[in-house]
């Protein structure tokens, strides 16, 4: 789905992530990495596979759209050091070329000399016109905002009573939110306004949902 905002064309990519052509740049938010760990040290058994799925959804990304860096929107990795974080050091091996930009989010706990070391760039956040990137939403007063943190996700209603909620882009007057990109990660529901703008993922598609 390809929409264009603030005078730049934006792909929606249904792996909830957003490619910004002009830049060759891929943004995407809140992987979570080491959460499946961080519940296995607590004694609950989530498999590690939900992360290696991540990983392998963006190697796809990178294949198909031959970035020269990606943003990271905050919370790369869900908690403290543990051993998911060597696999995706495993994984950047694979991409010397490629630039890695990290924008802190409030899981991005571990030392930032790990981040260093790994040529992620950590940046509280990032002005690049015409948009201000942040884990969090956060007002600017001429760049629009791109963020994260909250796992939008559209409640859609159907006949009978039915309904399901589907994680969704966002985008308001003077804001956007994007999805969570790790498959491991809940979904907060969004009330749009009436001139805002939803799109939902739903498998392998992005689907307009604006009112």
């Amino acid at each position: 789905m390809e929409i264009e905002l603030q005078g730049e064309l934006l792909q929606l990519l249904p792996q909830k992530a957003i490619y910004w052509d002009r830049t060759s740049t891929l943004v995407l938010s809140d992987l979570h990495l080491g959460k499946a760990g961080h519940f296995r040290k607590h004694g609950i058994p989530i498999p590690q596979k939900v992360h290696f799925d991540d990983l392998v959804n963006m190697t796809g990304l990178i294949e198909k759209h031959n970035p020269k860096r990606i943003i990271f929107l905050g919370d790369l990795f869900h908690s403290d050091l543990n051993a998911e974080w060597w696999a995706f050091i495993d994984w950047l091996k694979h991409y010397p070329a490629l630039n890695f930009i990290l924008v802190k989010g409030n899981h991005d706990i571990i030392p930032e000399i790990l981040f260093t070391h790994a040529r992620i760039n950590f940046v509280e956040n990032l002005e690049e016109g015409p948009f201000f990137f942040t884990h969090m939403r956060e007002e600017h007063p001429t760049l629009y905002n791109l963020s994260g943190h909250i796992h939008p996700g559209a409640h859609l209603f159907g006949s009978g009573k039915q309904g399901l909620i589907l994680p969704c882009f966002q985008f308001c007057g003077s804001y956007g939110l994007l999805p969570a990109f790790g498959n491991f990660t809940g979904l907060a529901k969004v009330r749009p306004k009436s001139d805002d703008r939803v799109f939902v993922v739903a498998d392998d598609r992005v689907i307009d949902v604006t009112r």
